[in-house]
């Protein structure tokens, strides 16, 4: 698979507005590339070992201000793989919008993105909104995705066309062809904004 046309695909549908598109294009993206990084695991199990090898690049990115590393959510996951047996962000990812996008099948109602990403708003804006069994997430997790197949070494020598690019916190901009494969760096980036993490507990629902 090439990473580089997946994600310019999933870009080029962001800006046309569809962002279930650009959802399937930057699943696609982390399942080439988690194929390269754990070749012997399976599909679930490297893609969500990715995102969770990967949670300083995807939470910043996608999920900005909330503690993705220890927070769980009321879904309904079949089999989650995050400790403790209840479904993390990255079992979300795959359970939800990979296996629906990946297979041809609608988006469940209660799971549609927000859209945030689309939005200019100083500064910028981030949304989720949960329910007992439902999760709809902002628009902006598809450039968490697409960041962490980016920024993957395994993805060095991949290519978009000129003038596709990355922003951070609306203060940095990353030209995507200057930043292949390069994770190591992201930290100098992502300590340009600093705000709480924050833990979600959803008691109850967790039942």
């Amino acid at each position: 698979m090439h990473i580089g046309k997946s994600v310019t695909k999933a870009i080029d549908e962001m800006l046309l507005g569809d962002n279930e598109s650009a959802m399937l294009h930057a699943c696609n993206a982390i399942d080439g590339t988690a194929a390269k990084v754990y070749p012997t695991l399976g599909s679930n199990a490297r893609f969500t070992k990715l995102l969770r090898d990967n949670y300083t690049i995807f939470g910043p990115m996608g999920m900005p201000g909330i503690n993705i590393i220890e927070t769980r959510f009321p879904v309904p996951i079949k089999n989650p793989k995050a400790n403790g047996g209840k479904p993390d962000i990255a079992d979300v990812m795959y359970g939800i919008h990979r296996c629906t996008h990946g297979h041809g099948l609608e988006l469940p109602l209660g799971f549609e993105l927000i859209q945030d990403a689309s939005v200019i708003t100083n500064p910028p804006r981030t949304r989720i909104i949960v329910e007992k069994g439902k999760i709809k997430l902002s628009d902006r997790i598809v450039y968490g995705l697409i960041a962490v197949a980016v920024f993957s070494p395994v993805n060095i020598g991949q290519s978009t066309p000129k003038g596709y690019y990355l922003t951070f916190g609306g203060i940095k901009t990353m030209v995507i062809n200057d930043w292949w494969g390069r994770a190591i760096d992201f930290p100098s980036v992502s300590e340009l904004v600093t705000m709480p993490l924050v833990k979600f507990d959803f008691g109850d629902w967790m039942n």
